[in-house]
Parts: C-alpha cells; structure tokens; sequence
C-alpha cells in the first residue's frame, strides 16, 4: 500500500528538462517581442508605417488627378 505502486517510476531522470525547456521557449518568445516594441516602429498593426501609408496615398490621389486630366484633354481632342 505505501509502495511505489505501478504508477511509481524511477526518482531520478530526465523528466525535468521538459520544464526547463518550455519556459526556455516562452523566455524566447519575451524577449522576441520586447526587442520588437523597443525598436522604435512597434508593430505593423500598432501603425508603425503611418507615415509610409500616407505619402502612398498622396502620390495615387496625385496620379489620379493626373490621369483624369489626360481623360479631360483626350475627351477635347476628339
């Protein structure tokens, strides 16, 4: 009754290494995302590249307006 039992194994292995593996991983995954934040640009979806995305929408309004023109000046020629 106080015996190891079936369930009982040996008392010392390798079973500890799955621990320390796992928060091996998470303490990569901290330090994966801390280096990201501290890099200035945050991430993608925190608006990092609001500037980029702004100077891409003025230039496609301004090439718009410059191919409506055209249209406006081949309409007339005609």
């Amino acid at each position: 009754m106080w015996g190891p039992g079936p369930w009982g194994g040996p008392m010392w292995g390798v079973w500890w290494i799955f621990p320390l593996l796992g928060l091996l991983i998470c303490a990569v995954f901290v330090l994966a995302m801390i280096r990201a934040m501290s890099g200035g640009r945050g991430f993608m979806c925190m608006g990092g590249h609001g500037q980029h995305a702004s100077d891409e929408q003025a230039e496609l309004r301004r090439e718009i307006r410059e191919l409506r023109e055209e249209i406006k000046q081949l309409k007339a020629t005609r």
